[in-house]
């Protein structure tokens, strides 16, 4: 379910958990419920990776969202573009698709944070003597990272063994500022035995229709919230507490939760969905 609503909303989403559970796996299906790109936006991302030599001959046209998915010992420059003769770094080159960091504590915290400017402005501004360069980086950022550096924790059937400090400073490589800025958290429970042995569940294709269609009534008239959505939210300001962009996340949220029901208003089941998205207690942010 998170996944279709990040793929509907173009929403950042973070899948915490035990190692074992799928959150690599679960991530890396995403590419197959996004919609095709419009032309425009398929030109926009032809000629990034044309100039940064990454346009197979026998494929002209980039016609599907790029998925990047780089090591997590890249440095700041690979991921965010530079070096001596600029260039664009994995975040340019997931241009209006995914850019997925799994074990995202295990990244250089310098480059994590080099990611929040994108995030908001959708580019990336390197600076050099000569002069300046803009890169275009309006991607979706999917991460996926154990909740303890032993991987236990959130697990029932294992015992966490990190030490209060270790467990500090593991949560320290990740900022409030840069968790405040997934709009859909969800911690992975370890599946049961009847659960791995049922049969398949439903296809990318029946679900990538839903995306496709909640896309294009996303693109007419903004849809209102009733009242009851609007006092949920007011309380969830209050009492979580979300933060000025927090509450703006879950509005968002629950505007495309709108949107796969096919509803004519945001209700204060859409506004609650999206609430319960928020970051859990095990990452140390509300």
């Amino acid at each position: 379910r998170a996944l279709e609503l990040a793929a509907a909303g173009g929403h950042n989403l973070l899948l915490g958990g035990a190692p074992g559970t799928g959150k690599t796996m679960l991530a890396r299906r995403l590419p197959g419920i996004l919609p095709r790109l419009p032309p425009d936006e398929a030109l926009e991302i032809t000629r990034i990776h044309s100039v940064s030599g990454l346009l197979p001959p026998e494929r002209p046209l980039v016609s599907a969202p790029p998925f990047r998915a780089p090591h997590h010992t890249a440095s700041v420059s690979a991921i965010v573009g530079g070096g001596p003769t600029p260039r664009p770094g994995e975040a340019s080159l997931a241009h209006h698709g995914v850019l997925f960091l799994d074990e995202l504590a295990e990244f250089p915290r310098n480059a994590l944070e080099a990611l929040r400017q994108p995030l908001e402005d959708g580019a990336i501004a390197i600076a050099r003597v000569g002069g300046k360069i803009v890169f275009p980086a309006r991607f979706q950022l999917v991460a996926s990272m154990n909740l303890c550096p032993c991987g236990a924790r959130g697990d029932p059937a294992a015992e966490c063994s990190c030490s209060a400090a270790r467990l500090a400073a593991y949560r320290d490589k990740l900022s409030r500022a840069l968790l405040d800025r997934f709009d859909l958290v969800v911690t992975m429970p370890r599946p049961r035995a009847r659960e791995l042995e049922a049969g398949p569940g439903e296809g990318s294709a029946a679900v990538r229709e839903r995306v496709t269609v909640a896309r294009e009534r996303g693109r007419g008239e903004p849809l209102r919230r009733a009242q009851e959505a609007n006092e949920l939210l007011l309380r969830a300001v209050e009492r979580l507490p979300l933060s000025a962009r927090g509450r703006a996340r879950v509005a968002r949220v629950a505007r495309t939760a709108a949107l796969l029901a096919g509803a004519d208003q945001v209700g204060a089941e859409h506004v609650a969905e999206a609430i319960s998205y928020r970051s859990p207690t095990e990452l140390g942010t509300p």
